[in-house]
């Protein structure tokens, strides 16, 4: 079984180097008997055969399409957990980081197939990747149950606990863990976060995998909290958002200080802007919520520290406020580099293309074609905006994301707001 990228890269290379051995022995004029000949190719294309249903089992599950895994016993949980954790969207990494141990551990357990695992341990990881046992093995897709006590191992609390989740504790990580069914509740009472089935059912995710809700969950606890320490000096209206308001905003981006300057441009129209990393389980680019509160957010997670990213995610969560929050959606999360497999996605990608360049002046622009640096200046230039984002829409358009690496700035944003 392929559990990580490094396997899944090695495995695709394997394929082609195999099929191109299989594609010599075919040409070869060496004298070799040809049921000898047969035999070397049979063994060849077997191999291939079984790294390509590696490869395409890998795939299913990172697609987010399975959600469950059936068992014929017990001893095929520790599969199942490995396969929970690739269809979650997580690495080992994120896992480790999960549970609070360090990714070495994870990466032995999965490599003897969690033999030296302990019962505790191996339910501890089935709560961190949100899978119900029974007959089968089958991962939550709905809003995670909540029933103090019992729930907090659904939670990454080594991770909350170093990011100050948990404000008021002045314990250890180790501690943290032991008395997760407290604190984790009072974190969610502090954020007046709503737990209700309505209210959770009114959140819409745009992710390739299927993302941990509960930590999922966690995180928009946390945006909330921040979000009520940013003060602003008018109550935010759709309204507000209007031609010319997009086009200063996108002006902005010509400034070395672009990023700073937009979110001082959304505080003055009510919209609090938050900067908090993704957890384990989630990756998450943005998000546009509407609090318990009444508050208007938008959350980065600065996933990719380049302003091409930066600028598109940021558009296009102020495209899920004009449009979509409080028209039947309380909080949107966002990887936008997953398909826009939902009309509110489409209409959210659009606004923010064309808000950035709009259409009847992308079709002036030279480097479309040429795809050279100099013409991406230049139309940027012509443009008034930052090169980045003529650079990320190529590469967006292209689908290749290795050209123009130089132009879409890369470790610009996090220095200014982090």
């Amino acid at each position: 079984m392929i559990t990580n990228e490094k396997q899944y890269r090695s495995a695709r290379a394997a394929i082609d180097r195999i099929a191109d051995e299989v594609a010599a022995l075919r040409k070869a004029e060496d004298g070799v008997h040809p049921v000898l000949r047969r035999a070397q190719i049979d063994g060849l294309e077997s191999q291939v055969a079984d790294l390509v249903e590696e490869v395409r089992e890998y795939e299913d599950l990172q697609s987010g399409a399975v959600t469950t895994f059936e068992a014929e016993g017990l001893s095929d949980l520790p599969d199942i957990l490995i396969r929970a954790r690739i269809a979650r969207g997580m690495s080992q990494r994120d896992l480790a980081t999960f549970i609070g141990v360090a990714e070495q551990q994870i990466q032995r357990y999965e490599a003897e197939r969690y033999r030296s695992a302990s019962l505790e341990r191996l339910s501890d990881i089935a709560a961190a990747l949100d899978i119900t046992v029974k007959e089968s093995a089958q991962l939550r897709t709905g809003p995670p149950a909540v029933d103090w006590p019992g729930t907090a191992w659904a939670f990454p609390v080594t991770e909350m606990f170093k990011r100050g989740y948990f404000e008021d504790f002045a314990g250890s990580a180790a501690q943290a863990r032991k008395e997760a069914d407290k604190l984790i509740p009072d974190f969610f009472r502090h954020a007046a976060y709503d737990w209700t089935g309505a209210a959770l059912h009114r959140r819409s995710i745009r992710s390739n995998s299927n993302p941990h809700r509960a930590a999922l969950a966690a995180w928009e606890a946390r945006v909330s909290i921040l979000a009520e320490r940013r003060r602003v000096p008018v109550s935010f209206s759709p309204d507000a958002i209007t031609h010319e308001w997009l086009h200063r905003l996108v002006g902005l981006s010509a400034r070395d200080d672009g990023p700073q300057a937009a979110v001082e441009h959304l505080r003055t129209s009510g919209v609090r802007v938050v900067i908090e990393p993704h957890l384990p389980g989630t990756l998450l680019d943005g998000a546009a919520v509407h609090t318990a509160s009444g508050l208007s957010v938008i959350a980065l997670t600065l996933r990719h520290d380049r302003l091409d990213n930066f600028w598109f995610t940021l558009l296009h969560e102020v495209a899920h406020l004009a449009l979509h929050i409080g028209q039947g959606y309380g909080a949107i999360f966002d990887d936008t580099e997953s398909p826009d497999a939902s009309t509110i996605e489409s209409e959210a990608d659009r606004f923010a293309q064309e808000a950035l360049i709009p259409a009847d002046r992308w079709k002036t622009c030279v480097s479309r074609f040429t795809r050279s640096e100099r013409a991406v200046k230049a139309d940027a230039a012509k443009l008034g905006i930052n090169e980045a984002i003529v650079a990320g829409r190529i590469r967006r358009e292209a689908g290749d994301f290795t050209i123009l690496s130089n132009l879409v700035g890369s470790g610009q944003v996090k220095r200014q707001l982090t």
